[in-house]
């Protein structure tokens, strides 16, 4: 992925005081494509390419 092409992108998720790594790799698990840039209280900020937003929102649900 190269990051020039990407947008930010939010996704409600439960974070519970874990480090933006260990939100990363939970996601994964999940099957969401992109890098975790910021996490705020139940939000988290990625970094996502355009062609992945519809398939992560439906690994989210």
């Amino acid at each position: 992925m190269i990051l020039s092409s990407t947008i930010n992108q939010r996704y409600r998720y439960n974070t519970q005081g874990k480090t933006p790594t260990q939100i990363q790799q939970e996601l994964r698990e999940l099957g969401v494509k992109g890098f975790v840039v910021k996490v705020a209280g139940s939000r988290v900020t990625m970094k996502v390419s355009e062609c992945d937003i519809k398939r992560n929102r439906e690994c989210l649900r």
